[in-house]
């Protein structure tokens, strides 16, 4: 009998059936409370703000896109989401694959201030598979894009000078609400955080895993 490569077994995988990326609620209240006081005392005691009003190599390495944020390294209950056997058996059904934390400690990522934002992107090389989840959204505006998260999952081929030119095509737009997470192939799918609009607060926790074949 023939063993299906880890390639071909992605490919034929719920995750590539869905465009590469799923949205669901995998964490219980609890876990996702826990996440969310740490996520504050996180932001409270290291956060570090980050900015880049232009990516100078987007085309030559991934993970270097524009951006203008806050981060913090996670605690214990990151941690724990990082190697929870709920989350792993997520990943797994949808990709029918085993993958491992690229990094030993997950961070925050807090976009509080109007304008904060992520340009659009494909993840590094150690992030084959991307985990967000959502942790605080107050605030959000009732019409438009602003503090969503935009994906590409049709244009994984084109530069990404292309998209930020003409993002209209093929645009998903997708906003997590506090307790949701989406897992995507970020080395993959092109990807961004829309700038926040006043008054608008957001907290998830990102964290990346790669093949563990």
């Amino acid at each position: 009998m023939t063993v299906a490569s880890p390639a071909e077994t992605l490919g034929t995988s719920l995750l590539m059936a869905a465009g590469g990326l799923r949205v669901a609620r995998v964490l219980g209240d609890r876990a996702c409370a826990a996440l969310a006081a740490e996520a504050r005392r996180c932001h409270a005691a290291a956060a570090t703000e980050g900015r880049l009003d232009v990516s100078p190599d987007e085309e030559l390495r991934r993970g270097n896109p524009a951006r203008w944020l806050e981060s913090a390294p996670g605690g214990p209950a990151l941690d724990a989401l990082y190697t929870a056997p709920v989350l792993h058996g997520w990943i797994r059904r949808l990709t029918g694959l085993h993958w491992v934390p690229s990094g030993g400690q997950g961070t925050y990522s807090y976009y509080r201030r109007e304008g904060h934002f992520l340009g659009v992107h494909r993840d590094v090389d150690e992030c084959d598979i991307a985990v967000i989840t959502c942790l605080e959204e107050t605030g959000a505006p009732r019409l438009g894009r602003a503090g969503s998260l935009s994906l590409w999952p049709g244009r994984g081929g084109e530069p990404l000078a292309a998209i930020r030119a003409d993002p209209e095509p093929g645009r998903i737009t997708v906003r997590l609400k506090p307790g949701e997470s989406i897992v995507l192939l970020g080395g993959l799918v092109p990807h961004a955080l829309e700038p926040l609009a006043a008054g608008h607060v957001r907290a998830v926790s990102p964290l990346c895993f790669r093949a563990a074949w």
